[in-house]
């Protein structure tokens, strides 16, 4: 007769179910915030890369043309959104986006502030009188390729966004 007490054979499918169920978990959730991670540095490059063109007097057709050929498989021209900005401030201090043009897939209103719209919101203390600043915004759709944030309840934003001034 079998001693069930300090019998082990089903021990070992218990413990592998658990760590494979942690495991999976692990992995699912590296993978999706790994392409987050990814999609936001290229979002970084590409706004910072694209207010440098605009700044440095390249059209701003062509900086926005640029932008979305540098987008690689992120594909802002079907799954994302470029916005560049002038703006200038006056000798009273008032901040002016002077000139604005935009391109891609997924419109998206710019968070600067419109050209004649009111409120301008850039950094502290910049551009000067008499100065422009040129601002570069980009957002892009990210897609989760695995299912474990709705099972974990942990949610990677659906639209990544930067902003660059020079």
């Amino acid at each position: 007769m079998r001693n069930f007490r300090t019998s082990s054979r089903g021990g070992a499918i218990v413990e592998l179910a658990l760590v494979a169920v942690a495991l999976f978990v692990l992995v699912f959730g590296m993978v999706d915030y790994g392409r987050a991670l990814l999609a936001r540095h290229a979002i970084t490059s590409l706004s910072r890369e694209a207010a440098n063109l605009a700044s440095r007097g390249t059209s701003f057709a062509d900086t926005l043309q640029a932008t979305l050929q540098s987008s690689g498989s992120l594909d802002l021209s079907t799954n994302g959104f470029v916005i560049l900005s002038a703006v200038t401030r006056d000798e009273n201090g008032v901040l002016r986006v002077v000139r604005q043009e935009s391109a891609g897939g997924r419109p998206a209103p710019s968070r600067i502030g419109t050209v004649g719209g009111g409120l301008v919101v850039v950094p502290n203390g910049v551009p000067l009188p008499g100065q422009t600043l040129y601002v570069s915004e980009v957002s892009v759709d990210f897609t989760e390729v695995t299912p474990i944030s709705s099972l974990i309840g942990v949610r990677i934003p659906s639209s990544l966004y930067d902003v660059a001034y020079f």
